[in-house]
C-alpha cells in the first residue's frame, strides 16, 4: 500500500473539470482490491468519510471517470479504510484504463433507474436455464448496467460465471429490473477475450512490488530516477521452474502499464536465412525506440542468448552478440526496458548477466503455503464451490508443497472434471454434455481429494518417484524408532529450532539427515515411504544403481538434477535407496572411477539441500560398512538408525495386521503361536508367508482362515532363519 501512496504523490489529478461544477466530487487513487475485503468484480469499496462527503449509501452507484474513460460501479463500503484510496474490482482496470496509483475522479450516481431494454452478449449460445440465472444474477447484483460495459456475471453460488458484453441500455446507466426488455446477441467470439491484470497473479506480491519498480517508474516516471542522480535499470530477467508465472507475471505488467508492449517468444526472432535473426533483432528495437515508452518481453529468452563458448552454430554467437550491443545502446536512450523470462539461466551467456544489461535477476520459485491458498482461490472463484470446498481452500493449499501455479490451476480443473463425472455418473442414459446442461453442479471438498491423488507437481515429473501409499498405521510395532524418525523429519522439513532430544546428536542441525540401515526385508523403505505419508511431503526416491549411466558426466549430472528437483518442489524427503550402490567407499589410489565423481557430486548436492532447508534426506542401505564415510559425518546423514528384524511382539502384530487384510480376524494366542513359529523371519517373509495363505484361499474360493496360514510355514520353511 504504501508504494501505491508514494507513485500516487507523483501522479497527475485527473481533469476534474469533466465533471459538472455543482456535482459532489471527490478525487481518489486506485487500489487493488483489500485482503481481507471481499469486492465483486464490478464495485469499489470507499471509506465511510468518503460516502459521506458524496452523498451515498452502500449499495448505491458511483460514477468513476479518468480522462479518458467513464465506468459506474456500485459501491460496498469499508469501514477504517484510508479516504484517499478507491479499491476496484478486476473488471473495472481495463473498463477505465488505470493503473494502481493514478488518480480517478468519483461522483455519487444515487439509485439506477430500471432499464426499460437491455441488448446483451454473452460468450456463447446459452440454454433456457442459464439465461434465467444470468439475468436474475444481474438484477440481484444490482449490476449497472451500460454500453460496452464487460460484466463478469456469477451465474452460480461460489463464483463461477460467464463474461457478458452490454451493448445497449435504456436509459444509460440503468440497473436491471423483471420488466425489462432483454435482447440476447449472437455469441461473439471477442466477449471471452480476458485482458490479465496483476489481479490475476497470486502469490507474488513481493516480486509486483519489485517489478513496479524497476519496470513501471522507469518508464512512466523517469524523473524519479533522475532526482536521484542514478540510471534507470534497463533489463530484468525473470527465471524459475516451468509453470511459476513468469510469463503471466510480464503480460499482466504489460496490460496494466499501458505502454507500448512487444510481447514474443525469443524463437519467433530466429530467422532461417544468415544475418535475419540479427536483422529481426535491430528491428524489434527500433520500432520501440520509436515508440517509447515502450517494454519489449521475451520469452524463453535462452534461445537467443545460449552461452556462446558453448555452440556450434556461428549464426547463434552472431545474434548473441547483436543483442548484447543492441542492449548497451539502451544506456543512452529513456523510456524502453527489455524483460525477459527463461527456466534454464545456467544456458545464458555471462555476458547478459551483468549490471548495464540485465541488472536484476527475479527468481519466480514455487509458491508457499499462503500464495497457494491466494493462487487456489483465483484458479476457482468461478467455479461453483460448496461452502465447505470453499472453506477447504487452505487446507488443500497445505496439501500441495511443490505445486507452482499451472499445477494449481491443473488441479482446480481437475477437480471440476471430476465433480462433472460424478454428476454424470448418476444420470444414466445421458451423454455427458447433455447431462450437465441443466444440472445444478457444484464441486465438492471430495473432488478435491480425488484430484490430489492424481496430480503431482510438475517439477517431480521426470524424477524417480515411488507412487505407493504407507501409512504410518501401516508399520507395526517400532513405536520409539518412528517417534524419532517423525520428529527429526518435522525438524528437517519445518526448522524447529532447539535439538531433537538429549541423544548423541542432540546440536545437530535442524536439516540433519539420516541413515537407516538393518539386515534385508526388515521394513527399512517401507518406513521411509511412511514417513513421507506421515509428514505430508514430497517423495522422492533416488536409486543408486539407476543413477549410474556409461556417458561421462551423465551419472554426475543425474544427481545434481534429482536434488534440484526435490529442492525446487520442497517440502520434500529425499530417499537415497541402496545408498552402498551410490556412494561406495572411495579408493585412495586413483582419482579417474566414475563412482568417486558420483560420491563427489552427491556430497556437493547434499550439503546444498541442508542449507536451503525444507528437504529431508534418508538413506536406506543394508550393508552400512560399505558407504563413504564422507556422506555418513555430522551434517550430512549424521543421525543412524537400525530397524532390526522384527521381535516376537512385532511379528505377532504384524501377521495380526496382514490377516486382517485378508479378511482373518486373528487370536491374540494364535498371533503369538505363529510369531514363534517364524522365530528369525523378517517382514518381508511374514508378508509373503500371509501372501501364500491369501492365494491358497483364493483359489479354493474361500475366506482366509488359520489353517490357510500354518500351511503356508512348510512351504516357506526352506527360508533360512537369521540369527
Amino acid at each position: 500500500m504504501a508504494a501505491e501512496e508514494a507513485v500516487a504523490d507523483d501522479s497527475p489529478a485527473p481533469a476534474a473539470a469533466a465533471v459538472a461544477a455543482e456535482e459532489a466530487v471527490a478525487v481518489a487513487v486506485a487500489a487493488r482490491p483489500a485482503p481481507s475485503v471481499e469486492l465483486g468484480s464490478s464495485e469499489v469499496s470507499l471509506a465511510d468519510g468518503v460516502m459521506d462527503r458524496l452523498g451515498i449509501a452502500p449499495g448505491q452507484a458511483v460514477a468513476l471517470r479518468t480522462p479518458d474513460h467513464q465506468a459506474w460501479a456500485r459501491v460496498r463500503p469499508h469501514p477504517g479504510a484510508d479516504a484517499r484510496l478507491v479499491r476496484l474490482g478486476r473488471m473495472l482496470w481495463p473498463q477505465l484504463g488505470v493503473r494502481p496509483g493514478q488518480s480517478v475522479a468519483l461522483a455519487a450516481a444515487g439509485d439506477l433507474p430500471p432499464a426499460s431494454s437491455v441488448r446483451i452478449t454473452p460468450p456463447y449460445t446459452l440454454t433456457f436455464n442459464l439465461q434465467q440465472r444470468l439475468l436474475e444474477r444481474l438484477r440481484d447484483d444490482g449490476t449497472p448496467l451500460y454500453p460496452g460495459n464487460r460484466v463478469l456475471a456469477e451465474i452460480h453460488p461460489g463464483g463461477a460465471g460467464m463474461l457478458v458484453r452490454i451493448d445497449l441500455a435504456d436509459p444509460n446507466p440503468a440497473r436491471m429490473a423483471d420488466d425489462t426488455e432483454v435482447e440476447l446477441h449472437r455469441a461473439d467470439v471477442s466477449v471471452s477475450e480476458r485482458v490479465i491484470t496483476l489481479a490475476d497473479v497470486g502469490g507474488a506480491d513481493a516480486i509486483v512490488r519489485r517489478l513496479r519498480e524497476l519496470v513501471e517508474l522507469p518508464l512512466l516516471r523517469p524523473a524519479f530516477y533522475r532526482r536521484l542522480g542514478v540510471r534507470p535499470p534497463k533489463g530484468v530477467l525473470l527465471h524459475g521452474p516451468p509453470g511459476t508465472g513468469k510469463t503471466l507475471i510480464c503480460k499482466a505488467l504489460g496490460h496494466e502499464l499501458g505502454v507500448t508492449a512487444y510481447r514474443m517468444s525469443a524463437t519467433e526472432l530466429v530467422g532461417s536465412v544468415q544475418g535475419e535473426t540479427e536483422a529481426n533483432l535491430r528491428l524489434l528495437f527500433s520500432r520501440a525506440l520509436a515508440h517509447a515508452p515502450a517494454l519489449v518481453m521475451l520469452d524463453e529468452f535462452d534461445v537467443i542468448s545460449t552461452h556462446r563458448e558453448r555452440l556450434a552454430s556461428q549464426s547463434d554467437v552472431r545474434a548473441a552478440s547483436q543483442l548484447l550491443t543492441l542492449m548497451d545502446g539502451l544506456e543512452e536512450v529513456d523510456g524502453l526496458i527489455l524483460m525477459a523470462t527463461t527456466n534454464r539461466i545456467q544456458a545464458i551467456d555471462p555476458a547478459f548477466r551483468r549490471p548495464g544489461r540485465f541488472e536484476e535477476e527475479i527468481f519466480v520459485g514455487p509458491p508457499g503455503e499462503a500464495a497457494r491458498a491466494e493462487i487456489l482461490a483465483i484458479h476457482t472463484r468461478e467455479m461453483p464451490l460448496s461452502a465447505a470446498a470453499g472453506a477447504a481452500i487452505d487446507d488443500v493449499a497445505g496439501q500441495t508443497g511443490g505445486f507452482v501455479g499451472a499445477d494449481l490451476m491443473h488441479l482446480a480443473r481437475s477437480a471440476g472434471l471430476e465433480a462433472a463425472d460424478r454428476l454424470a455418473r448418476g444420470r444414466e442414459g445421458f451423454e455427458l454434455a447433455d447431462s450437465l446442461a441443466d444440472a445444478d453442479i457444484s464441486v465438492e471438498t471430495e473432488d478435491f481429494e480425488s484430484a490430489l491423488r492424481t496430480v503431482r507437481p510438475s517439477v517431480l515429473r521426470d524424477v524417480v518417484t515411488r507412487t505407493e501409499r504407507i501409512t504410518w498405521d501401516r508399520i507395526a510395532g517400532l513405536d520409539d524408532l518412528k517417534a524419532r524418525l517423525a520428529e527429526l523429519g518435522r525438524r528437517a522439513v519445518i526448522g524447529a529450532a532447539g535439538p531433537v532430544d538429549g541423544g548423541d546428536d542432540a546440536g545437530a542441525a535442524g536439516a540433519q539427515g539420516v541413515l537407516v540401515y538393518g539386515p534385508p526385508g526388515s521394513g527399512k523403505s517401507a518406513l521411509v515411504h511412511a514417513l513421507a505419508a506421515e509428514l505430508g511431503v514430497n517423495f522422492v526416491a533416488i536409486e543408486g544403481s539407476k543413477v549410474y549411466n556409461q556417458w561421462l558426466g551423465e551419472s554426475e549430472e543425474a544427481v545434481r538434477t534429482l536434488f534440484r528437483r526435490a529442492a525446487e518442489a520442497r517440502p520434500s524427503l529425499v530417499m537415497l535407496d541402496h545408498l552402498d550402490a551410490l556412494a561406495p567407499v572411495r579408493a585412495t589410489d586413483s582419482s579417474e572411477r566414475t563412482d568417486e565423481r558420483v560420491v563427489s557430486a552427491l556430497l556437493a548436492a547434499l550439503d546444498d539441500v541442508m542449507a536451503t532447508g525444507e528437504v529431508f534426506v534418508v538413506g536406506v542401505s543394508n550393508r552400512p560398512e560399505l558407504i563413504d564415510p564422507a556422506v555418513l559425518r555430522s551434517g550430512r546423514l549424521g543421525v543412524h538408525l537400525e530397524v532390526p528384524d522384527p521381535d516376537g511382539r512385532r511379528r505377532a502384530a504384524l501377521v495380526s495386521m496382514l490377516a486382517a487384510d485378508g479378511g482373518l480376524g486373528l487370536d491374540p494366542d494364535l498371533a503369538a503361536e505363529l510369531a514363534e513359529a517364524t522365530r528369525g523371519w523378517s517382514a518381508a517373509d511374514l508378508v509373503m508367508m500371509v501372501g501364500e495363505a491369501v492365494a491358497r484361499a483364493g483359489l479354493e474360493n474361500r475366506s482366509l482362515s488359520f489353517d490357510d496360514l500354518a500351511s503356508a510355514l512348510p512351504a516357506l520353511a526352506r527360508l533360512p532363519a537369521r540369527p
